[in-house]
């Protein structure tokens, strides 16, 4: 409960900051772990998984692509064979990771998996930072200070040491 607050207070700070709510962003972490969940939970393999997902979503890719061609010239840019070719290895791109994660997924906790979900944010926050020189304020510095705290907190709650610790504490207190 702890971390959560902290999370919350960064997230408040934030949304003040920028004048309101991270809704896409707070629709994307929620929609994220549920999709983390259900790839935990349901008994079928990676790869069926990944093939059942890409049935799923492929008609409406197909609604889309089409409605996009046919309304604006151009909009795929097909008239090369290297553009095809690097569509085509775009979507290898995206699928091996997403069957790497359903295969991560099944054996390692959620909570691990929660905490990795933080690493990719974090490293793209630096190289914006650091390599492409973005702007980051007191304000994001307090924020984002706020958010990694909290998952400082969550993780050590996680760990072996602090569960004997504070059950060492919980065995000690007078029973009432």
């Amino acid at each position: 409960m702890i971390s959560f607050a902290f999370a919350a207070v960064g997230v408040f700070i934030l949304a003040l900051y920028t004048g309101g709510v991270p809704f896409i962003s707070l629709l994307l972490a929620v929609s994220f772990a549920f999709y983390g969940v259900i790839k935990k939970k349901v008994e079928i393999g990676a790869l069926t998984g990944l093939a059942v997902e890409t049935m799923i979503v492929t008609p409406i890719a197909l609604i889309y692509l089409t409605f996009l061609y046919s309304s604006v010239t151009d909009a795929l840019y097909l008239h090369s064979l290297s553009t095809f070719g690097l569509l085509v290895g775009a979507g290898a791109a995206t699928a091996i990771p997403l069957l790497l994660f359903a295969i991560g997924a099944r054996r390692i906790p959620l909570a691990t998996i929660g905490f990795l979900q933080y690493l990719a944010p974090t490293i793209t926050l630096f190289i914006g930072i650091f390599l492409f020189k973005e702007s980051f304020s007191g304000i994001h510095l307090l924020a984002f200070s706020f958010i990694w705290v909290a998952l400082a907190i969550y993780s050590l709650s996680r760990t072996k040491l602090f569960k004997r610790t504070h059950l060492v504490k919980l065995e000690k207190r007078p029973a009432s």
